[in-house]
């Protein structure tokens, strides 16, 4: 599919994950909703962080497509074989303008998506602070720091992190 239309898909679905908020009320509903929104919420900035920084750099894309994720690489072998079965939506980048681009840029671009994902896990979990339960803000800040530590070590050896740092070295 287009890239463009692809982006816009998923950032829709994040629009309405964030709005059922509104109407699911307090309770285990909700708790169960803001952890499956902030998860949801992970994901569904990904590839729009991609496309909105590698386009604002002159970076193209030709396609988005159901892919597998290369953080299923660096897993420990129980989890790989489940990492590889989750199909995930992937950018096809322009190789063409990827290289013209430069290092920097380029580095950009890949490290968005991750930044995007982990400032979303963050984000979710300061939004619900202010009214929630301490179990939910218990819950929703560790999932963001899992998050964060996940990236921190699985992104840099098969992800986005490694990605950037390799096109930051030329």
């Amino acid at each position: 599919m287009r890239p463009v239309l692809g982006v816009l898909g998923e950032l829709i679905a994040l629009a309405g994950v964030a709005s059922a908020g509104r109407f699911i009320p307090a309770g285990s509903f909700f708790f169960l909703y803001v952890v499956v929104a902030e998860l949801f919420a992970t994901y569904l900035i990904h590839c729009p962080a991609h496309y909105v920084v590698g386009r604002t750099l002159g970076i193209r894309f030709l396609s988005m497509r159901l892919g597998r994720t290369t953080l299923a690489k660096a897993l420990p072998p129980q989890l790989s074989r489940f990492g590889r079965l989750l199909p995930i939506l992937t950018l096809s980048t322009d190789r063409s303008t990827l290289s013209r681009a430069g290092t920097g840029k380029a580095s950009a671009m890949y490290a968005s998506g991750t930044v995007a994902s982990v400032l979303s896990a963050f984000v979710v979990a300061a939004w619900v602070t202010p009214g929630a339960q301490v179990t939910l803000i218990t819950v929703v800040w560790v999932i963001a720091f899992a998050y964060l530590a996940f990236d921190l070590v699985f992104s840099p050896r098969s992800g986005d992190l490694m990605r950037a740092r390799r096109a930051g070295q030329g």
